[in-house]
């Protein structure tokens, strides 16, 4: 499975893509912010205060995320993101997204590497999600040359 198989999914869309993001989490929102004002992104939440959070071009469904009557919230999706807080959920709503909504690029985000050959047998991406964080903390905490201009 291809690593670019979203932004691949994404540049083949006649029009603007449509996005659903799936996450019980702040990493909706936060993943929500980050598209392209011509992107449709939609998202799909079980708590009111993340749906709060989100930006006001997203479209938010706040219910059970591992429902189907909430997850059509997501229509006609290109592709799907789903990241909750146990990997067991992600796994039911990334495969209900795949069967019950032909959404057939998906990515995963993980919480334990454990997990990887199961998720990856559904997903069409899987990353996980503390690598992703360390990285970013890496980042925060020692600057790389470039960015300290070689002092």
């Amino acid at each position: 499975m291809s690593d670019h198989a979203l932004h691949d999914t994404l540049a083949r869309t006649a029009g603007p893509p449509t996005v659903l993001i799936v996450s019980d989490s702040y990493l909706g929102p936060t993943l929500a912010a980050e598209f392209e004002p011509d992107d449709e992104v939609r998202l799909v939440t079980d708590d009111a205060a993340i749906a709060a959070r989100t930006p006001d071009d997203v479209g938010t469904t706040v219910g059970d995320v591992t429902a189907v009557d909430t997850l059509d919230a997501g229509g006609d999706a290109d592709a799907a993101i789903v990241g909750l807080r146990t990997d067991r959920e992600t796994l039911l709503v990334t495969q209900l997204l795949r069967v019950r909504f032909d959404i057939e690029t998906t990515v995963v985000v993980l919480n334990n590497p454990d997990r990887h050959d199961a998720m990856s047998d559904v997903a069409t991406s899987v990353v996980f999600g503390p690598e992703c964080l360390s990285a970013a903390l890496r980042r925060t905490v020692r600057p790389t040359t470039a960015e300290t201009g070689d002092r």
